[in-house]
């Protein structure tokens, strides 16, 4: 298994390389998921992405996956923003990289987006991003109580029925719970934590493209949280697909309807 030590953590990544046709300056699409999932979150569209052309890389974020998680080192969304800069820098990927984040790492994603003084970072893809707000903070506070008395089992009962839309199938259900029991009980508070805490992003000061991807049924990125987040970014391009019956896992529950979105954005790119 693939893994890089970045910022004194041992954390699991995944570089697809695009067929060897395509392989003339390819973009490299960074992937980071979200709260209880792991990289696996994304291998549904990966093979199509990687297929126009495209270098695909994924992380397991700290605590998350197969990263264990190291109490002394926690979690932030800067930490988790470093660790995305330092894998790119330690596979010497200096440029034409886009960041899709799912969730929280739609938070990630756009602190990324902020804090790319070279220019290494050229749009981000936003998946029914948390917009952090006192609201939210409540949220998650009271779930690290949960877990902390009853473990994730209580998040893998709950949250595949509960946070998906109408269209999701019983077997996207399965896996959102795999996602789930599987995830390190500490490493899952304090990401928790990390979104309870986050700061709202200067969404203002970001001018680079962006599309948003948001969920006619999600509960945990509502529709108009997802609004402000788009009008607050001052980019001269700037999307924004709502995808029909679909909740907060956007890309198990329409994968192709994602990955469609996702590679007509990339078309446009300058």
């Amino acid at each position: 298994m693939p893994f890089k030590s970045i910022n004194s953590k041992s954390l699991y990544y995944t570089v697809t390389p695009p067929p060897e046709a395509n392989a003339s300056n390819p973009l490299t699409l960074f992937f980071i998921h979200g709260l209880g999932s792991s990289s696996s979150y994304y291998f549904p569209i990966i093979p199509y992405l990687s297929s126009l052309g495209h270098r695909c890389i994924t992380l397991d974020t700290h605590g998350s996956g197969a990263s264990a998680y190291t109490a002394s080192a926690g979690n932030s969304i800067a930490s988790i923003a470093s660790d995305v800069t330092g894998l790119l820098d330690a596979l010497h990927i200096t440029q034409n990289v886009v960041v899709i984040g799912h969730s929280m790492g739609g938070i990630v994603a756009s602190q990324l987006a902020l804090s790319d003084a070279s220019g290494r970072i050229k749009a981000v893809v936003l998946i029914g991003p948390v917009n952090p707000n006192p609201a939210a903070a409540d949220v998650f506070g009271k779930r690290i109580k949960i877990v902390e008395e009853q473990g994730m089992e209580a998040m893998a009962t709950t949250i595949p029925q509960g946070a998906t839309g109408a269209r999701c199938s019983t077997l996207v259900h399965a896996f959102i719970r795999q996602l789930l029991i599987s995830t390190d009980t500490n490493g899952y508070i304090s990401l928790c934590r990390t979104i309870a805490e986050a700061p709202a992003p200067d969404y203002a000061s970001i001018k680079i493209p962006v599309l948003l991807l948001a969920g006619e049924e999600d509960k945990s990125a509502p529709l108009s949280g997802c609004e402000k987040i788009l009008e607050g970014y001052q980019s001269q391009v700037k999307k924004m697909k709502v995808l029909t019956g679909v909740g907060h896992w956007h890309v198990l529950e329409a994968p192709d309807e994602v990955q469609q979105a996702i590679s007509g954005f990339l078309d446009e790119l300058p």
